[in-house]
Formats: C-alpha cells, sequence, structure tokens
C-alpha cells in the first residue's frame, strides 16, 4: 500500500490524501470526490497527518458522529510540510489521467451481471 497526494492538474487545488495499492485502485477512490482524470499525484513519503489539540472524536467512531473524522484540525508533519513547500517542490507529481482511463477500460470488459428472469419464469420459456 501507498499513500497519495493528490491535487487538481489545472490550477493545483488540493483534493486530499489517499492510500491505495495502484494508480489504477487510487483513481477508483479519488472518483469518489472528484474526476481522477483531471487530478496528478505524488507518492507521499514518509509522514503523517497529526491531531495537534486536544479532541473530543474517538476512533472508532459512533455512526451518529461520522461528520467528525477527528482530523478536522489536524497538521502535516514537518517531513511533509517540507515535501510539499512550493519553494523546494520536492514531490514528483504525475497525471492521474492514464490510471483513470485503464480502470475505465478493465470495468467496460467485466461481464454485466445477470438480470434475473421476471417472476415466476424460469430462465427459459417457462
Amino acid at each position: 500500500m501507498n499513500a497519495y497526494f493528490v491535487r487538481k492538474a489545472a490550477n493545483h487545488e488540493v483534493v486530499g490524501l489517499f492510500v491505495a495499492s495502484s494508480a489504477a485502485l487510487l483513481a477508483a477512490v479519488v472518483d469518489e470526490c472528484c474526476d481522477p482524470s483531471i487530478c496528478d499525484y505524488a507518492l507521499a513519503p514518509m509522514g503523517g497527518l497529526m491531531v495537534a489539540a486536544v479532541t473530543r472524536a474517538r476512533w472508532p467512531f459512533a455512526a451518529d458522529d461520522a461528520d467528525q473524522t477527528g482530523l478536522e484540525a489536524a497538521v502535516l508533519s514537518q517531513q511533509w510540510q517540507d515535501d510539499l513547500c512550493d519553494a523546494d517542490n520536492r514531490l514528483e507529481w504525475r497525471s492521474l489521467k492514464p490510471a483513470a482511463l485503464r480502470l475505465l477500460r478493465a470495468l467496460e470488459k467485466r461481464p454485466a451481471a445477470k438480470e434475473p428472469a421476471p417472476h415466476g419464469k424460469s430462465g427459459a420459456d417457462g
């Protein structure tokens, strides 16, 4: 598994921090919030998000507290702060579009699920 920083390619707007085992699966999870084909990604090196202040959030959280992740006031570790600093430009950003297109092609090749026979009929002329 790898952690990835993801941003929109056009304006470098932050999309998020994601964990996936491949770029294609990264595209799948990014698709939950935006079109992955308009995004860039960079492998996140050692580092993390830290909750620097006291929080009421607890993990695991109750279903009715799902809108409170516990990371609302999180800050970047010093390593990630340095890596994401514009002046240093340490990260190698790549387009997520090729991986998004591979994912789409793979999904198109999957056989469609068979629809159940109408009520009271078998698969033939029942």
